[in-house]
């Protein structure tokens, strides 16, 4: 096994962020040595679109050594900006849910963050700052821990379409 020098570009950042609530999955497989998952939605469940400000979109993993084995820890933090209704509704919804993320980066790669048995959950916090410069929405945040790392969507479309209506 070896890791090479990469030939291909690499453009940081992330384009969107798509959830879908683990109970609209009817399968999720993920091949382990691969590490290359497939995910099966449900008849009439999709995708959802969650938009964030260009360039906040950000994910840590941090790897821990248990007794078990090592635990990769994975951070999704991102802002969405202003305080509004729409917002507010979505991410309510999400609240106590279990969540399946689906992270496309600007060099195309996509991962899916969760699993059946362990899923994502999501944090939020509203910031509207005293001062007109201040960033003025919500920080959302999405965790989760697991004994694998993530896994990657298989080669194909992203299941994502742009909806221009969501914008700052």
């Amino acid at each position: 096994m070896a890791v090479l020098k990469n030939t291909n570009g690499n453009i940081g950042g992330v384009n969107p962020v798509l959830f879908v609530f683990k109970d609209d999955i009817l399968s999720y497989n993920v091949n382990p040595v691969t590490m290359v998952g497939v995910i099966t939605l449900k008849t009439g469940k999709v995708w959802n679109n969650l938009y964030a400000t260009d360039e906040t979109i950000q994910l840590t993993c941090k790897e821990d050594p248990t007794p078990a084995g090592i635990k990769y820890s994975y951070e999704i933090k991102m802002l969405i900006p202003k305080d509004r209704s729409d917002v507010e509704i979505a991410l309510y919804a999400m609240n106590n849910r279990h969540l399946v993320i689906n992270l496309i980066d600007k060099n195309g790669v996509s991962r899916y963050f969760g699993t059946m048995d362990i899923p994502m959950k999501k944090l939020g916090t509203l910031t509207k700052p005293a001062n007109v410069e201040g960033y003025n929405g919500w920080e959302v945040v999405f965790t989760g821990a697991f004994s694998a790392p993530a896994s990657y969507k298989a080669a194909g479309g992203t299941g994502w379409v742009p909806d221009p209506t969501f914008g700052d």
